[in-house]
């Protein structure tokens, strides 16, 4: 992106983890093991792996973090922000 206001562009490519893909829906199941109370590391383990497989990691770990919203405007990658980000909460 540039500095200037007016030539910024925001262009999700299917290496970037604001692209979803079709199987990246709300209430997905990323993992078969059930949490019983004693497996927690087996279970954060799938979990991280298939987030990290699904290029979401760094939604959960804060690498990406929401942009800033300019008072007055809603930009595409708040939009994009917010978008994958409640979809990796959901």
């Amino acid at each position: 992106m540039t500095k200037d206001k007016k030539d910024q562009t925001f262009i999700i490519t299917n290496q970037s983890a604001y692209f979803l893909r079709p199987f990246d829906s709300l209430g997905a199941i990323i993992t078969a093991i059930k949490f019983d109370g004693r497996n927690y590391d087996l279970r954060e383990n799938a979990i991280m792996t298939s987030l990290r497989l699904k290029n979401k990691l760094d939604f959960i770990v804060g690498s990406i973090i929401k942009p800033k919203r300019i008072e007055g405007e809603y930009s595409n990658e708040v939009k994009a922000w917010e978008m994958v980000n409640c979809m990796v909460m959901s």
